[in-house]
């Protein structure tokens, strides 16, 4: 069974291009909105060559991004955007929900699910999120040319 979690991203201008930048998952605290469940910490793995950004779930990956473990427990990425990923932002899918499989969990007396192992596939973009508390802004940065 593949679970989502929702989260929120941008896109930022860069000297690279356009780059999609997001926390995709944050370990060690309780998910709000209608889900009771906590990711513990370190619980989240992903394949070695990272994870699929897609454009809707279960959907053809659009990039791939290799997530980074904060000190906080966040796992962020950053990757390019493409086009079609700069234009679903743009359009209003500013949050990404993502895919994984839960490999061990538990429940607590409180029947929080604690999710002690899940492997992390994909992180679809989407407009409608679970968790209505996120948001993400789409930025762009001028470049200013200078011809000698």
């Amino acid at each position: 069974m593949t679970d989502h979690l929702v989260v929120p991203i941008e896109c930022r201008a860069s000297e690279d291009g356009p780059m999609l930048r997001g926390i995709i998952l944050q370990e060690g605290r309780a998910a709000r909105g209608g889900r009771a469940e906590v990711f513990a910490p370190g619980a989240a793995v992903w394949p070695v060559d990272g994870i699929g950004i897609l454009l809707e779930h279960r959907g053809s990956p659009a990039a791939r991004a290799i997530p980074v473990r904060a000190d906080n427990g966040e796992l962020q990425i950053e990757t390019r955007a493409t086009p079609e990923i700069f234009q679903a932002v743009n359009a209003g899918r500013r949050w990404m929900s993502v895919e994984f499989h839960s490999e061990s969990e538990t429940r607590t007396a409180a029947g929080v699910r604690e999710i002690e192992r899940a492997m992390i596939t994909a992180a679809a973009l989407t407009d409608d999120p679970e968790y209505h508390q996120t948001a993400a802004e789409v930025r762009t940065r001028k470049v200013r040319r200078v011809w000698l």
